[in-house]
């Protein structure tokens, strides 16, 4: 692998009227890897504008990408079993897609076929040496107030609207046999994954195994497909004053309020979002408040984190994702995890200019995961799992 890299801050405009600054910031890396990615082109542009004293706009594009790693490319192939309903079954042809049922006569399988696995077929599962990297396009825009009449204050909002192509995703076999077929034609990468017997049928069982899929052929390996989105707005808020001579005191505000998390993750219906949004480990808003009191050689901080409500189930149950209705509004009683609020307070004193006491206690009020919750795993790892957590220590400096 080899790569350049270079990036220029260019000062178009300074101490103008309507333009205090006006800064064009530019950057790029071209990397060459080996295999099938080759050469990739990642860059990112923004522009920074102040049009008076405290206050300033900013905008970017970006683009990333991420090549696949060694693991993806050369897991070794190994025997696996999966259970396949096949899609050209003629109990399950009407159930994908308008082009399954052309789709399945173009390849050859007579209409009558309605074969059905009563064993779980033999297939493949490993790397994928033909994986080309994941792109991700971003665009950020925002405001920062530093107004002159209120020093040590600031407010930023920023607006992120990300997408990422080609995500590298290991469909199941399942997947990819629908996804052969639903496909607007067989020209896909999913139909050259697995091969079908003929007529004639397996040496086993002859005939009746005719236009099955044929043992050990499928490889349900990763691919290049899937797709995902995520947009929402950053606010901080800071604000840090001399409380006379009692002492300093500074607070900080960070708030995410998420609009859009969505997947595409299913091959057959690349359009159709899997909603991520709600889910449990991304709620909707989330903030972190800290404030610090520094008097002399004494300290003393409180720190307010927020969680947000998630959904107990998946998010197509409770809300209308992709102009479908709920797939399941009734499903439970309690539809969501309840939002959580963890107090932390710390203390800490000076003793010596180079030792530092200090103790504390996180969780406050004893809040453990909701609803039986481990707090670790399955996005549950955003609660805290140990409950009311005391702490106290010396720091010495050499």
């Amino acid at each position: 692998m080899s790569e350049v890299f270079t990036e220029f801050r260019v000062p178009l405009l300074k101490d103008m009227k309507g333009a205090e600054e006006l800064t064009l910031n530019l950057a790029a890396r071209y990397s060459d890897y080996n295999g099938a990615t080759g050469g990739v082109l990642a860059y990112n542009g923004g522009v920074e504008w102040a049009p008076m004293n405290g206050v300033r706009l900013r905008a970017g594009l970006a683009r990333a990408v991420r090549a696949p790693s060694l693991v993806d490319l050369y897991s070794e192939q190994s025997q696996n079993f999966a259970d396949i309903t096949d899609p050209c079954a003629s109990d399950n042809i009407a159930a994908g897609s308008p082009t399954r049922a052309a789709n399945c006569a173009a390849a050859g399988i007579p209409a009558d076929f309605n074969y059905v696995y009563t064993a779980t077929p033999e297939i493949l599962s490993g790397g994928n040496p033909d994986l080309t990297e994941e792109t991700s396009d971003s665009f950020t825009a925002g405001i920062v107030l530093q107004p002159e009449f209120l020093p040590g204050f600031s407010f930023s909002a920023d607006y992120f609207d990300i997408e990422i192509d080609d995500v590298i995703t290991a469909p199941d076999a399942q997947q990819i046999m629908d996804a052969c077929y639903d496909a607007a034609d067989l020209n896909n990468q999913f139909c050259g994954l697995f091969t079908r017997l003929g007529p004639e049928g397996s040496p086993e069982n002859g005939p009746d195994d005719a236009y099955a899929l044929q043992e050990g052929t499928l490889q349900q390996t990763l691919l290049n497909y899937a797709s995902s989105r995520a947009r929402g707005i950053d606010f901080e808020v800071a604000y840090a004053h001399e409380l006379g001579n009692l002492g300093r005191l500074s607070t900080r505000l960070v708030y995410t309020r998420m609009l859009q998390r969505d997947d595409y993750l299913d091959p057959a219906n690349p359009g159709d979002p899997d909603q991520v949004l709600y889910e449990l480990g991304d709620p909707k808003n989330a903030f972190n408040l800290n404030t610090d009191f520094a008097a002399g050689r004494f300290k003393f901080g409180y720190q307010l984190r927020y969680i947000g409500h998630m959904v107990i189930d998946l998010a197509e149950n409770v809300f209308s994702v992709g102009g479908n209705p709920p797939q399941n509004a009734d499903y439970a009683s309690a539809k969501y995890y309840p939002e959580v609020f963890y107090h932390d307070v710390r203390a800490a004193f000076d003793i010596t200019d180079k030792v530092n006491a200090y103790v504390g206690v996180d969780n406050v009020a004893n809040r453990v995961p909701p609803f039986g919750l481990t707090g670790a795993g399955g996005g549950s790892g955003i609660y805290e799992s140990r409950g009311r957590f005391y702490y106290a220590g010396f720091k010495v400096g050499l």
